[in-house]
This record gives structure tokens, C-alpha cells and sequence, in this order.
């Protein structure tokens, strides 16, 4: 049934039960979704103008000359020349669903329009930025995106990470696989429906929400007791600390042995390597690790005066990690795993080295003596510490005979340093009995030639 409240001489256009309310303008969804579909008419007077419901079909010039000269005026609907209909019945099923159309056809409204606004989903809530709130927020640098974060218009985000922060630490039932999920499916929810073409921006928003997100429950997430992390944690450090006999000459290492490319390259890959594990966000563990291979790659491109390829890497790796043998290292990978932004771990030459991290941790495991090019017997013995001293250099030196040659380096620096303190003691006796005769040869010439100090001459007045 259709009820019109236009005057005689106008047909009422019907609004039938499967039009579609999101073809209409965002300027009159609020009519569609109260149940009435409203067509503007001109005003009253015919002036040119439209007319407003809210003026009793006048416009504005109009309505204010009506009202200067004071007629009573009756209900506006009646008066004016537009057409309000009643939809037909419709279940509240259906209606629902017509509003959700309606509001995801003014949202696609103002996306498209300059002054477009980004749109954050979480439990049925909706957050709305304005683009310089969103442009603020996607910066670089951290310290600027907690400045933009305290901002009025971002409290709502702030509210929401500081709540999702609270669950995490308080909730001590959740497992680490779990937290991982929801810590997950909180960077999803922030990336739903936000604009394509500020795909840069979100990336640089999620790196921001992924640091302050994850320094704040590190320990929450990070080598948990309840966890198998320490237990592989253990494993793995005496397997590397098992292997400290492994020489580049066994891996192949692409590197001149004793070079000074390869003892700069190695010792900045292992400074960075141990580094990881100072680091709260995944991205900056990630970091660790992308320098650390960024170190080998330029030693290798400098000792073969060739690119390096990915061979080159891994062996090179390997090596580095056996001799860092960083601390927690098992942990350190399942945490950047577990909680790092997937697309960073999926392309780009961050998530290359992960992988090959990765991949050197696996050789490490199941390293074997055909890996190495030995005899299974001699590995054995190598693996039990019998035959340490077998096990020669390049430059002709076995590892007991470099401890022993280091050994009376130090001896020889520590006389060194006995003499140079014996000189340094000397040199301050010296200096003070030096000090002692300038000053009785002063009281001297002073007690042989006394100063008279004459007084000035009166003058006569």
C-alpha cells in the first residue's frame, strides 16, 4: 500500500520493495533509511528556486518574506508541491540489509571524492580519519606517529590499541599461537577497508601500529615459560656451540680465508646477528638481520669483484651464525614468524634474508658429515672434542696453537703495560723533585735580593 501527501494534479512515484537504496544520493539515504524516498519540487512562489520541507515548501528568500509578514502557516507536507510516499512493508531482515547498502554506497561516495576519509573496522565498530589525520598517522618515523597518535582526532586508534594491548598482557590463559592470531587479525582489521590508493600510507600505518603494539607485550609474547621456545632455545645453542670447530674452508665460504674483507664482513655479520636480540619490534629484529646479510653481500662483491649469489650468501651465513651463536635465536625467529606484518615476511629483501636465516638455522640442525666433506668416523671425534687439534687453518695453525699464540700476545702485553706503569711512576718523581728545586731556588734569589717596596712621595699641598 503506497500513502502520498501530494496535492491534487501530482502522480506519486512509488518506491518498489527490490529497488536498490544505494543508487541514490548520500544526501537523501537519511530520508531512504527513516522509510520515506522525498522528491524535491520548487518552491511554492514559483520563484526559481526549490523548496524545503523544513520552510513548509518555500525556500529560504521566500520563507523569510513569509515569515516577516507573519500568515499562519499549516503543516508543511501538506503545503508543499513535493512527494513523500510510505515504502511498502518490509521485514526488519531486509531493512538491515537496505541500510547496509545504503551506508556502503555513501562510504564508496566519499572515497572517491577528494576529502575522502579511511574507514577502521573492529567488533562492528567504524573508525573515520580524515586524509591529513591518515597522511600524520602513516609517516616514517616513529617518534612522529606517537606525536600525530595524541592528537583529537586519532584518540578513537589510540583507545583502541591501548585496549588491545591491555587484553594481551592481562590474558594469561591465551596461548602464544593465539595471541599470535588476534595480534594478526588486529593488522588485518586495520587494512579492511581502507583506500587502494593509499597503499604506501597503510603500510607505513602498519609498521607504526606493529612497533607500538608489539614493544608494549614483548614479554608477554617473547620465550614464554610455558612455551617449548626455551627448551629449543637450549638445543640449539649447544648444537652451534657443538660446531665451533667448522672452518670456512668446510663450508666453502666464497671469502679469501684471513682476508681483511672476510674478518670485517664476518665480525659486522655477528655484531648484527647478536644485535637481534636486544630488539622489541619484529621489524627491528628483521632489520638485525637484513644488515647482518647486507655486511656479507658487500665482502663478497669486494673479494670476487663479481655479484654474490645466493649460494655465496647461505654458506657465508652459516658461518656467521655458528660463530655468533646468537642468544635465543630459536625464539627470535618464531617471534618475527609469528608476529611481524606477513607482506614484509612475503617479498621484498627483508623477507629474502629471513628466509635464508632460515634456512641456515635447518643446515645447522642437520648438519652431517657429508655436508662438510669428512669421514663419518672423524666427525664423530670432532663432534666429541677429541681431535680439536686436527682440525688446521688455512694459514697452517690449528685452533690450540692460535688460543696458544694468542695467549703469549697478552703475556706480552701485560709487560708492556707493567713497564709503560714503571716509567709513567717514574716520570711523576721526577716531575715533583723537579717542582720542589725551582721552588727553593726562587726562596733563594728572593732571600738574596729582597724586594724594598719604597713609599710614593706625599705630595705637598
Amino acid at each position: 500500500m503506497i500513502m502520498s501527501f501530494a496535492p491534487p494534479g501530482h502522480t506519486p512515484i512509488p518506491l518498489h520493495q527490490d529497488q536498490n537504496l544505494s543508487n541514490f544520493h548520500a544526501d537523501t539515504a537519511a530520508l531512504h533509511l527513516q522509510g520515506f524516498l522525498y522528491q524535491a519540487e520548487k518552491c511554492r512562489k514559483n520563484c526559481g528556486f526549490y523548496g524545503n520541507p523544513a520552510w513548509h515548501g518555500y525556500c529560504s528568500r521566500c520563507w523569510i518574506q513569509q515569515r516577516q509578514q507573519a500568515q499562519p502557516l499549516t503543516d508543511g507536507f501538506r503545503h508543499h508541491t513535493g512527494k513523500l510516499h510510505i515504502k511498502p512493508d518490509v521485514t526488519e531482515a531486509s531493512q538491515l540489509l537496505n541500510r547496509r547498502d545504503a551506508f556502503q554506497s555513501v562510504t564508496n561516495y566519499n572515497v572517491n571524492s577528494e576529502q575522502s576519509t579511511a574507514s577502521l573496522y573492529q567488533a562492528g565498530s567504524v573508525l573515520h580519519f580524515s586524509r591529513p589525520c591518515l597522511l600524520s598517522l602513516a609517516r616514517g618515523d616513529f617518534s612522529e606517529f606517537l606525536k600525530a597518535l595524541r592528537c583529537l582526532e586519532a584518540q578513537p586508534l589510540l583507545t583502541r590499541c591501548n585496549n588491545f594491548i591491555q587484553r594481551m598482557q592481562e590474558d594469561e590463559t591465551i596461548s602464544v599461537d593465539k595471541k599470535a592470531e588476534e595480534v594478526q587479525s588486529f593488522y588485518q582489521q586495520i587494512t579492511l577497508y581502507y583506500p587502494d590508493h593509499m597503499s604506501e600510507e597503510r603500510d607505513r600505518l602498519l609498521d607504526n601500529i606493529e612497533k607500538l603494539v608489539m614493544t608494549r607485550i614483548y614479554k608477554s609474547v617473547f620465550c614464554l615459560h610455558s612455551s617449548q621456545d626455551e627448551q629449543k632455545d637450549l638445543f640449539l645453542h649447544k648444537r652451534i656451540k657443538s660446531l665451533s670447530w667448522v672452518t670456512p674452508r668446510m663450508l666453502q665460504l666464497p671469502l679469501a680465508e684471513g682476508s681483511q674483507e672476510e674478518k670485517n664482513g664476518i665480525s659486522c655479520s655477528v655484531t648484527a646477528l647478536i644485535e637481534m636480540d636486544s630488539k622489541r619490534a619484529p621489524q627491528d629484529k628483521l632489520s638485525c638481520v637484513s644488515k647482518a646479510c647486507n655486511y656479507l653481500y658487500k665482502s663478497i662483491q669486494s673479494c670476487k669483484m663479481e655479484p654474490a649469489t645466493a649460494d655465496d650468501l647461505l654458506s657465508c651465513l652459516i658461518y656467521s651464525t655458528l660463530k655468533a651463536n646468537p642468544p635465543r635465536l630459536w625464539s627470535n625467529l618464531e617471534y618475527i614468524t609469528r608476529f611481524c606484518n606477513p607482506k614484509r615476511l612475503m617479498a621484498g629483501e627483508c623477507g629474502y634474508y629471513f628466509t635464508n636465516l632460515c634456512c641456515a638455522v635447518s643446515f645447522i640442525e642437520t648438519l652431517e658429515a657429508s655436508s662438510l666433506g669428512l669421514k663419518q668416523d672423524e666427525f664423530k671425534r670432532l663432534m666429541q672434542g677429541s681431535e680439536v687439534t686436527t682440525c688446521v687453518s688455512g694459514n697452517g695453525l690449528s685452533i690450540l696453537q692460535q688460543i696458544q699464540k694468542n695467549k703469549e700476545l697478552l703475556v706480552e702485553l701485560q709487560h708492556r703495560q707493567d713497564t709503560l706503569f714503571q716509567k709513567a711512576k717514574c716520570l711523576g718523581k721526577e716531575l715533583e723533585a723537579w717542582t720542589r728545586s725551582v721552588q727553593v731556588e726562587i726562596q733563594e734569589i728572593v732571600s738574596r735580593f729582597p724586594l724594598d717596596a719604597k713609599a710614593p712621595p706625599e705630595s705637598c699641598v
